[in-house]
């Protein structure tokens, strides 16, 4: 569910777009229900705040099974979903 998003060439912000969609649309046909931090359903969750969830979660396995470069790289990805989602706020 998380390849779009994972092989998206540094720099490349027109992929990075349409791997943002493709994992929320992936998210939505599953029926995965995001919760905020209380775990209530989140509502008005935007595309960019759904696939940060979803990396978090990915990040935390990942450092749960000592896969630290790995976890680091989701990091960076999550820095550069979050800095798209503002860029795609400010348009």
């Amino acid at each position: 569910m998380l390849h779009p998003i994972l092989t998206v060439p540094p720099g490349d912000e027109a992929a990075l777009d349409r791997a943002i969609n493709a994992v929320a649309e992936e998210l939505a046909v599953l029926g995965v229900l995001l919760v905020d931090r209380d775990e209530r359903p989140a509502h008005g969750v935007t595309d960019e705040e759904a696939v940060l969830g979803t990396l978090a979660v990915f990040g935390r396995t990942l450092l749960q099974q000592g896969e630290f470069d790995d976890a680091l790289g989701v990091a960076d990805l999550m820095e550069r979903v979050e800095e798209h989602g503002r860029r795609r706020a400010r348009a």
